[in-house]
């Protein structure tokens, strides 16, 4: 029986970083119950974010911090965000997940969750690619195999995996990142999330419930 906890995501999304003790909670009943898969969305194209875009996204992250705990460090709030300079573009980073679980099978979370706290917490740009390459070397992936697989990573192999992400979001009808969906063979099922931050332990405990159990899902 296939048992898959589909996690959408983008790199760039504060949401998704809201998430990040979510994925880890359920990662850690995974074993022997059911897979994690990461896809990701492309929330943004390599652009800069209006004033009005920048406040939105400051007030967001405070809620997140509230509600959370999650961590945005001056270095980001005063930096990163406040620059009107700065490079939104979830492409690079999205590739430098891919690269990382094409040489280590399983990496996609711990190297998600680097970048993810690089640019949050240290105001580092992620959307560079010696910066992704040095957040790879901090999980401890060799840094010219990453490099390799990172070029490897091209923009077709890119475009196919965001497509397939797109499918899979149509299919299941989400709307935005994250997303949690459970698939029991060929039933697919979209699994609430909002009221779990802060409840970690009570989302891992609900995806046990249905991906555990083996229930299968309607599809």
């Amino acid at each position: 029986m296939k048992k898959v906890l589909h996690y959408i995501y983008d790199p760039l999304c504060g949401w998704c970083y809201a998430a990040e003790a979510l994925v880890e909670a359920a990662a850690s009943r995974a074993a022997g119950q059911f897979e994690i898969e990461l896809h990701a969305g492309g929330l943004f194209a390599r652009t800069h974010l209006p004033v009005a875009t920048r406040d939105h996204i400051r007030i967001a992250d405070a809620r997140i911090g509230e509600m959370t705990g999650q961590v945005f460090g001056q270095a980001y709030l005063n930096g990163l965000l406040n620059d009107p300079e700065t490079i939104y573009d979830s492409a690079l980073p999205i590739r430098g997940v891919l690269a990382a679980n094409a040489i280590k099978p399983g990496s996609s979370l711990p190297m998600l969750k680097a970048l993810q706290r690089a640019h949050y917490r240290d105001g580092m740009r992620i959307v560079e690619i010696p910066t992704i390459a040095r957040v790879a070397e901090s999980i401890g992936l060799d840094t010219a195999r990453f490099t390799a697989a990172f070029e490897e990573t091209n923009k077709g192999a890119l475009a196919k995996h965001l497509e397939s992400t797109h499918r899979l979001m149509h299919d299941v009808g989400a709307r935005g990142y994250p997303t949690f969906v459970a698939q029991v063979d060929q039933g697919f099922e979209r699994l609430p999330h909002e009221r779990f931050y802060g409840n970690a332990e009570g989302f891992a405990e609900m995806v046990s419930g249905v991906l555990g159990n083996g229930v299968s899902p309607q599809s």
